[in-house]
């Protein structure tokens, strides 16, 4: 059965034995178990790559784990530190970023004030203003509300 796999673009044993490593964890389908199965039993070669993952696994999971002999620290990440040179760029930087918004907010303003226009402000307000005047219907009476509320059917308490 080895081979180029079509639907895979590689060979069925490197399918075969990438599927041996995941039964190992439990993480085959029953199909793909199925097709392991059949595929060991007519690739010697695969047989004894999954036999050798197979023993490997069981011996890392009958070893005892470790301590280490003495604790093991990590140290803390250190702060770049930030010159005198960046200090100063970082000054200018946002001075210049003032500078340029004050100069920019003066220039944008109008020499003359612009006369407001009478009328409609939005297309909003021209909504608004075609809906009130649309005619309207006389307000409809709501039902009487009872009183006291219906007897209960008989029988019911």
């Amino acid at each position: 059965m080895a081979g180029r796999d079509p639907l895979l673009g590689g060979t069925v044993c490197a399918r075969a034995r990438a599927w041996a490593s995941l039964r190992l964890d439990d993480e085959l389908s029953v199909l793909e178990e199925e097709l392991l199965e059949r595929h060991l039993g007519a690739c010697e070669a695969c047989r004894l790559v999954e036999a050798g993952m197979r023993s490997t696994a069981t011996a890392l999971r009958a070893a005892p784990f470790e301590q280490p002999s003495r604790r093991v620290a990590v140290p803390a990440a250190r702060r770049a530190p930030f010159s005198i040179g960046r200090r100063r760029t970082a000054v200018v930087a946002a001075a210049a970023l003032v500078l340029g918004s004050v100069v920019g907010s003066l220039l944008e303003r109008p020499s003359q004030p612009t006369p407001a226009t009478p009328g409609q402000v939005s297309l909003l307000s021209r909504d608004v203003n075609l809906q009130l005047d649309l005619p309207r219907r006389p307000p409809t009476t709501p039902a009487p509300v009872p009183s006291t509320p219906p007897n209960p059917p008989e029988g019911v308490i």
